[in-house]
């Protein structure tokens, strides 16, 4: 019996050992391609942290939250016209569906989806800094950002934590 979804061999032997292994694609190389893949996460986690902001139990972790959400909006928006400058196109964004995560929940996710990129940032940014150093220090600056929103994401997490101040 022949299978109808066969193989085309190539001379690319890395992409047919991803393929063969199930592996994910390389990051992209291509700075537009790379602010492309930013610029939807960061659409997203904006989208992600105004829907955290209602379910926040305290006003105070509610304004935060929708301070970040517009801070990640502009960072979106920073990278769009750095891509539209390069001679991009923007990509189309998927909206994600709303969780049902309760208030330290949502704390508890959003500082794990800042760590994620966070730790993602230094090796995307080796693969575009030599050929585009313009853009890797500008990313930075949003890294910078990031930092910032981490540390007050662990900041209100600790306060919801009863238990937090007799792990730390």
């Amino acid at each position: 019996m022949i299978r109808e979804d066969r193989i085309v061999f190539s001379t690319d032997w890395s992409e047919w050992w991803r393929h063969f292994l199930d592996l994910a694609p390389d990051e992209p190389s291509n700075a537009v391609d790379f602010l492309r893949r930013r610029y939807v996460e960061e659409v997203q986690r904006a989208e992600r942290f105004k829907q955290r902001a209602e379910k926040m139990h305290y006003r105070q972790y509610r304004e935060k939250f929708m301070q970040m959400a517009k801070q990640k909006g502009q960072h979106a928006e920073r990278i769009g016209k750095k891509i539209v400058e390069l001679g991009g196109r923007l990509p189309d964004v998927m909206e994600r569906g709303a969780t049902d995560e309760n208030s330290w929940q949502s704390l508890s996710m959003a500082l794990e989806e800042e760590n994620r990129s966070a730790d993602r940032l230094p090796e995307q940014l080796r693969k575009i800094e030599s050929e585009n150093p313009d853009i890797a220090r500008f990313l930075q600056q949003i890294a910078q950002e990031q930092e910032n929103h981490r540390g007050e994401i662990r900041d209100m997490l600790m306060r919801s934590d009863p238990f937090a101040f007799s792990l730390a």
